[in-house]
């Protein structure tokens, strides 16, 4: 069975999933978005929870190997630095990039930055293709 788009219940990328619901783009370079995220998912009072903020660098790198490859790879690494505290409600852009192809190993670096291009937190990521890749199950 072919992934259907429609019913991507993805946490962060899911267009019908409860959660961050962020539609990424691509460009000459990988993927971006552009977010504001809301107070269900903060951590200490009036800014977001780290671990959103990964999910974010996740997902933008997972889509950025997805539209370079066509591959449905796997999460097999996740380094995520955290620069600045992100406010609840700060629109913040998103943006990954793939950096090398290793036999099945894809490595990828993203960023959350401010719309001014402040970086408030990066991450660099390895992921393995997916055997069977393109399926739902």
């Amino acid at each position: 069975m072919e992934f259907n788009w429609e019913d991507n219940v993805c946490f962060v990328c899911g267009a019908k999933a409860p959660g961050l619901q962020v539609t990424f783009h691509a460009d000459d370079r990988g993927v971006w978005a552009e977010t504001a995220i809301q107070p269900p998912y903060q951590g200490f009072s009036g800014y977001v929870h780290g671990g959103i903020l990964a999910g974010l660098l996740d997902d933008a790198m997972w889509h950025a190997i997805h539209q370079a490859h066509h591959v449905w790879p796997l999460t097999a690494e996740l380094t995520v630095r955290y620069h600045r505290p992100v406010g609840i409600g700060q629109t913040v852009r998103i943006h990954g990039w793939l950096t090398a192809v290793k036999r099945r190993i894809l490595e990828a670096e993203a960023i959350v930055s401010t719309l001014d291009g402040e970086r408030l937190a990066s991450a660099h990521g390895r992921f393995m293709e997916r055997r069977g890749a393109g399926t739902g199950d």
